[in-house]
């Protein structure tokens, strides 16, 4: 069983919300939930990252003597 990572963000994100407090440990809890909700959306972003597939487009006729006359250096 997987972990609903959104889920979790979400109510840590509700719980640094609530700790609307200027006490010590309201701030110092605020701290620690921001590094945990840090830590979550990273994890939740790099969870949904895919390799992405590079397709190559053919050329169209004369394009590709465009092509290497502008990659080729200057005065070359």
């Amino acid at each position: 069983m997987t972990t609903n990572v959104q889920a979790v963000r979400r109510h840590l994100e509700e719980a640094y919300r609530l700790l609307d407090g200027s006490d010590e440990l309201s701030e110092k809890t605020r701290q620690a939930l921001d590094i945990l909700i840090d830590g979550l959306l990273a994890a939740e972003y790099r969870t949904k990252c895919t390799g992405a597939k590079i397709i190559n487009f053919p050329l169209r006729r004369g394009e590709d003597e465009r092509v290497r006359q502008t990659s080729s250096p200057a005065g070359n």
